[in-house]
């Protein structure tokens, strides 16, 4: 692995098991192996690489939604691969480190949002992803409308918000209560959906 992408992924492991205020460039330096001037050589702040990392998160999360979505041929195969990613979307960070259900201190959502007070780059950078999310599912909702696959009178731009609420909202509320069985819910999901969209 190169230098730059030890660091990127080392800072994020980091982010999240200490939160981005309480991580210094001499952690990230002292994890990697590397001066903190090394870290310097690649970024010029810790602003700069916690970006970076924000480009990281939604480039593996774009690769691994590609593999699992990408092959479905209906709206209804997607939206019953998403609904079952749900445990997935929760522990993203074994996704994105390579480390299957990696446990953190912090989400995603947590980090995401504290980087984001402080920063308002960041929250647009945030933005930006989500937007492209939602455009995903409204162009695969209005497919799925022109072939008949689906109800004509569904709003798919406001349809492609809730499911992209459903989604985050799920992962935040299961992060918090262990309680819930998160596959099994994407599952119950996933049938309520449907029950709705189909023709």
């Amino acid at each position: 692995m190169e230098t730059k992408d030890k660091i990127n992924k080392t800072a994020l492991r980091l982010f999240l098991e200490r939160g981005y205020e309480r991580t210094s460039l001499n952690d990230i330096a002292q994890e990697v192996g590397i001066t903190k001037p090394a870290i310097y050589h690649h970024f010029k702040s810790k602003d700069q690489l916690f970006h970076r990392v924000l480009t990281l998160f939604f480039e593996e999360m774009g690769k691994w939604s590609s593999s699992r979505l990408g092959s479905c041929r209906t709206l209804k195969d997607l939206l019953k691969n998403l609904f079952g990613s749900l445990r997935a979307f929760r522990e993203v960070t074994g996704i994105i480190l390579g480390q299957r259900y990696l446990k953190t201190p912090y989400s995603f959502l947590e980090l995401f949002l504290s980087a984001s007070k402080k920063d308002p780059r960041i929250q647009k950078r945030i933005e930006k992803g989500f937007v492209v999310t939602r455009k995903f599912l409204k162009e695969k909702l209005r497919e799925a409308q022109k072939k008949g696959e689906i109800r004509s009178d569904v709003d798919c731009e406001t349809l492609s918000f809730e499911i992209h609420a459903l989604i985050e909202g799920t992962g935040l509320i299961s992060y918090l209560d262990r309680s819930i069985d998160v596959e099994r819910m994407g599952e119950k999901m996933f049938v309520n959906m449907w029950k709705m969209l189909r023709k």
